[in-house]
């Protein structure tokens, strides 16, 4: 037996006796009708960036989202949905059906980490895009790609038949950065600028949000022609990564809304949600400690997150209409967003195919933390002069831990961690054709990014490879939703989900998840998520046997997948070629 079928056997050993060790809950019953047989259905995915767990209306939010909220209500929500706590990583995981190590990507996509982390997807997995276009889909993706911006690993080259955006990062909404200009099916469409122009409404203000939207509705429109064959439509929006960058009305709509502060609202949202049924009556806030009279700029070190937030009483006048005037920025460019919603929708109901049209909605990672408590440039861009900062992109104004702590309520921590503020995405599924029982809240089970390839897979009626393109394919490592959509789905899933990232490493298996300490490296800490989902009480040293199984589990894993924990452990870094090189260079 060669070394990889014994380590994939010792696996699933390892998995069935750690079963036994964490009580089940009953055994699944087996489906006696199989669900009726669909069309061929649309597919359309809206895909966005750092949005915290609870910022949406359906979710518990403040934030108004009419349209979002109307997918929910006409669909699915899926309150356990993971992804991997970072941009670079989901996009893999979410395109590949892979572990972002297994597609190539476990890092970021500006250096070459070895084996794992080469910042470029690989050529043993395949995209939904090709699979699905092999199937007969038109294939289109619009907006952030940001899975490789060499000419080898770019949308037009993995499986999408039209693209429409920028290859790298965007880091702006009113402009054009240096090195991440526009590009159209492999040809400049709108260079870096200033002043960017819409192609499609060149008299308005360029924003990116708007931009995205107006080349989906070009491409629902040029797809509607051949209704041969169905579409899939990836739009992947910048909204709401910082900068924070909004149209002036509706950042005053949502002005003065948070002048009661975090410590307040928070606990006001966690009430709505457990109300919503989003978490159960038994979830409360993460334990925070707050300073009392301490100025935080310069207490902690830029990008360092903590637990520590201070109290909302303790600040004065000033700083307090600061942060809502940041917040506010931050809850326009989600109101911006479900406008943009409300144009798909309608656009698909227009050509009369909104009913067979399966739309996916999900977040890249949790809400940004970065940088520092009250967010980057701390007194230096201000309300004051907003005029002169309003469009100035890249790292300007950010909204910082304390504001990201409440956009991820209840859950602990922010993007780049693994804790589940790090993780977990509000998930909609909206199918009218499809989806049994719409209005559902779905909380019993996990699923993570890498089920999405195995979902899209069945309800395209496509084939995952074994090869393609004279390429072994690895075997994707995830499971069809399709079962939660029909009302079938077993009620004792057990399956393991595994996250890495920078320093940081869980398992989560059934409602027992182990995660890195923070504090202590090499350290683990266990959580019953059944009734702690806002990890506050680790039972490690109460259930030993749990903790070190699912440890042996992650380690086995790890080893399988080449995941390296610790920086120190990889190759040195390569630089991969930045600026990006144009097209066929």
């Amino acid at each position: 037996m060669n070394s990889h079928r014994r380590e994939k056997l010792t696996h699933v050993l390892y998995a069935c006796c750690l079963a036994v060790a964490i009580v089940a809950a009953g055994s699944a019953p087996a489906a006696e009708d199989s669900p009726p047989k669909l069309s061929r259905p649309n597919i359309v995915i809206l895909f966005v960036d750092d949005m915290g767990y609870s910022d949406v209306g359906c979710f518990g939010g403040e934030i108004e989202t009419p349209n979002l909220d109307r997918l929910a209500a006409g669909g699915l929500r899926l309150t356990q949905f993971y992804n991997t706590s970072r941009c670079c990583p989901s996009r893999a995981c979410l395109l590949t059906g892979l572990y972002p190590h297994q597609a190539g990507i476990g890092m970021m996509v500006y250096r070459d980490h070895g084996e794992g982390y080469r910042g470029n997807l690989n050529d043993r997995c395949v995209t939904f895009g090709e699979v699905l276009g092999t199937a007969g889909y038109q294939t289109m993706l619009v907006g952030k790609w940001h899975a490789g911006h060499e000419p080898r690993s770019r949308p037009e080259v993995r499986g999408f038949d039209r693209f429409t955006g920028i290859y790298p990062h965007i880091d702006s909404y009113w402009k054009v950065l240096r090195a991440c200009d526009v590009y159209r099916d492999r040809k400049l469409l709108i260079p870096a600028a200033e002043d960017a122009v819409n192609p499609y409404h060149p008299q308005e203000e360029f924003y990116t949000t708007d931009f995205f939207t107006d080349v989906a509705l070009d491409y629902i429109d040029q797809a509607s022609r051949d209704k041969s064959k169905p579409m899939l439509l990836h739009v992947c929006y910048n909204v709401p990564h910082f900068p924070l960058e909004a149209p002036d009305a509706l950042i005053d709509k949502y002005r003065g809304r948070y002048m009661a502060g975090w410590d307040k609202l928070r606990e006001e949202k966690l009430e709505r949600m457990n109300r919503m049924g989003i978490v159960g009556p038994e979830q409360k806030l993460p334990r925070v400690k707050g300073f009392v009279n301490e100025k935080i700029p310069g207490f902690t070190q830029v990008g360092v997150e903590t637990d520590y937030l201070p109290k909302w009483d303790s600040l004065d006048e000033a700083d307090r209409r600061e942060l809502d005037f940041r917040r506010a920025i931050y809850a326009a460019q989600i109101d911006r967003f479900d406008f943009n919603v409300g144009r798909i929708v309608e656009h698909l109901k227009k050509r009369e195919i909104l009913d067979n049209t399966l739309i996916l909605f999900f977040s890249d990672n949790g809400c940004s933390g970065e940088m520092d408590h009250f967010g980057s440039n701390w007194g230096k861009y201000t309300s004051a002069n907003y005029r002169e900062w309003r469009k100035k992109g890249g790292w300007s104004i950010s909204q910082g831990q304390c504001w990201a702590s409440y956009s991820n309520t209840p859950l602990r921590k922010y993007k780049k961690f693994v804790h589940e503020g790090g993780i977990a995405s509000p998930m909609i599924a909206h199918w009218p054709a499809g989806i049994k029982r719409p209005g559902r809240i779905c909380n019993q089970h996990p699923y993570h990014l890498v089920d999405v390839m195995p979902t899209l897979c069945e309800v395209a009626g496509a084939e995952y490879p074994a090869t393609y393109d004279g390429r072994e394919i690895t075997p994707p490592a995830g499971i069809s939703m399709v079962p939660l959509f029909t009302d079938t789905e077993a009620e004792n899933q057990r399956r393991s989900l595994y996250w890495q990232h920078e320093n940081h490493a869980a398992i989560r298996r059934g409602n027992w998840k182990l995660v890195t300490a923070d504090d202590r490296k090499g350290a683990w800490d266990l959580y019953n998520l059944a009734n702690d989902r806002s990890e506050t009480a680790d039972v490690a040293l109460e259930h030993p046997e749990i903790a070190q199984g699912l440890k042996r589990l992650w380690l086995l894993w790890a080893h399988q997948i080449h995941v390296l924990p610790y920086p120190e452990d990889r190759e040195p870094a390569k630089p991969v070629p930045w600026p990006p090189r144009a097209w066929g260079e």
